[in-house]
């Protein structure tokens, strides 16, 4: 008979910023041409996040999220809401970089 787990997912930090189509506003969340070049690209009028898993067409108000590991994947606005709780301002830290999350 199967064993049956019941889980929890682990709470891990991470950045995210929503997707207006604002080329210039993406490359200022990844930080760099390269990283951009690395992760995103255009097929027509199409937009795609280069995930580990493969490329995603990402739509426009859908999240783009930097990992702990280095990584961009996108999600849907409403379930990056049902899934994601955002950190008030005044309760953020902002060396997130600092602390080991350097985009590989």
């Amino acid at each position: 008979m199967v064993k049956v787990l019941k889980v929890v997912k682990k709470p891990l930090e991470a950045k995210a910023m929503q997707w207006n189509e604002n080329e210039e506003d993406l490359l200022d969340f990844c930080g760099s041409q390269a990283m951009f070049d690395k992760w995103f690209h255009f097929e027509g009028e199409k937009f795609f996040v280069d995930t580990l898993e493969g490329a995603i067409h990402t739509t426009p108000g859908s999240y783009i999220i930097f990992g702990n590991h280095g990584e961009y994947w996108s999600i849907k606005e409403d379930i990056f809401h049902s899934t994601y709780s955002i950190i008030p301002e005044q309760l953020r830290d902002n060396n997130f970089q600092d602390r080991g999350f350097e985009p590989r």
